[in-house]
């Protein structure tokens, strides 16, 4: 990846409608270049897919919170496969220390928080810890570091 790549991926981040005329325009390349690259880019598996990014406060899942669980080894299949289950859990990423996975999860309340998922995780087999951290206000989110 060049600098043009760099350059159209930090364009999509922000609006991935962006027409291929103005994004050439902007990198003074033809469009049919930035075609080209996006394309190529998609192939190789940098870009993974489009999406949109919605306003939270359309709907009532907005309660952001990570949790933070550490489970004993021969159980951690068992729970990842829980968590995809789980349409409130956004993200899952396997950490070292304090514990094992860190979760980011979007619900409606603290109510929904606890009978979707902290109840159920307490009580999972394997399960030895599950610690919550609420979110109050989303400082800064970015998917693509270049």
């Amino acid at each position: 990846m060049d600098a043009t790549d760099h350059a159209i991926l930090d364009a999509l981040m922000g609006d991935a409608k962006v027409p291929l005329a103005d994004l050439g325009k902007r990198l003074s390349i033809a469009p049919s270049t930035v075609f080209k690259r996006i394309e190529r880019l998609k192939q190789e598996g940098v870009i993974e897919r489009f999406t949109i990014s919605v306003n939270p406060e359309f709907f009532p899942r907005r309660l952001v919170s990570f949790l933070s669980i550490k489970v004993d080894l021969d159980a951690a299949d068992d729970l990842i496969l829980f968590l995809r289950g789980k349409q409130t859990v956004r993200e899952v990423f396997e950490v070292l220390e304090p514990n094992d996975y860190l979760v980011k999860v979007v619900t409606a309340d603290t109510s929904e928080l606890k009978t979707d998922l902290i109840h159920p995780l307490t009580a999972f087999p394997g399960v030895r810890e599950v610690n919550t951290i609420l979110a109050v206000r989303k400082i800064k989110e970015q998917t693509y570091v270049g």
